[in-house]
């Protein structure tokens, strides 16, 4: 069976339908879109400094016909212009403080946020525009063209890295894996977009959960690394 076909255990199904959960004729619900908007705006005052928000939006598979059971909720704040890299650094370091402090779901649906400028290359071919509640760009219904073989053995290649960076305990090689993975993706993007094999292998070791195990246990070593044991006490 090819990779394009397998349903769920995979992340590029094509689906008759954009997800009956979210979706209505074609427009978000609107009890998801104004809780979508609310969530965006918290996020928001989270990041703790002024930003200038042009627009509210939901991408990725939730915004496209490829949503499979494991697809979140990508809902990025669009501010103006392009960040700096000052910006970017402490708009992601906001995200993964987010991330570890909050588990917002929209119908048992994991939301993640996400700050994008206006003039940075977005890659998905699903966008709808919370603010306006219309499409920016409008997913179509294309058996993407992948090679499964040019998955499988990428797969196997990065999860063999990653569980070989598990097993070692070595908190530098986790972290070099994970940063590997980052570039993978990022370059598959761009050079291919959202049915690249880089981005698919991302999807798929995702859905396995080999992500979330990597992220965890980098962030346990660091815990214990920036611990200090009690001192015993003196009889």
């Amino acid at each position: 069976m090819r990779i394009v076909e397998l349903l769920n255990e995979e992340s590029m199904t094509v689906n008759k339908k954009l997800n009956p959960v979210l979706w209505e004729g074609g427009s978000l619900k609107s009890e998801i879109r104004e809780k979508l908007i609310e969530i965006a705006k918290v996020f928001e005052e989270f990041i703790g400094v002024e930003l200038d928000v042009a627009d509210y939006t939901l991408t990725g598979s939730n915004a496209n016909f490829t949503w499979t059971e494991y697809s979140d909720l990508d809902l990025h704040i669009i501010v103006r212009g392009m960040p700096s890299d000052e910006q970017r650094e402490l708009y992601n370091a906001k995200k993964a403080l987010w991330a570890e402090e909050h588990n917002i779901r929209i119908k048992n649906l994991p939301v993640e946020c996400y700050v994008q400028g206006a003039k940075e290359p977005h890659h998905s071919t699903g966008v709808y525009s919370l603010s306006r509640n219309k499409w920016i760009v409008e997913p179509k219904k294309v058996r993407p063209n992948i090679n499964d073989a040019a998955v499988s053995a990428k797969k196997d290649s990065i999860q063999h890295d990653i569980e070989a960076a598990l097993i070692s305990k070595d908190l530098p090689k986790m972290r070099l894996a994970k940063q590997k993975l980052t570039k993978m993706r990022k370059a598959g993007l761009e050079r291919a977009g959202e049915y690249s094999v880089e981005n698919i292998v991302f999807k798929q070791l995702r859905n396995l959960g080999m992500i979330d195990q990597l992220t965890s246990e980098i962030r346990e070593l660091e815990d214990e690394q920036l611990s200090l044991e009690q001192a015993p006490e003196l009889v």
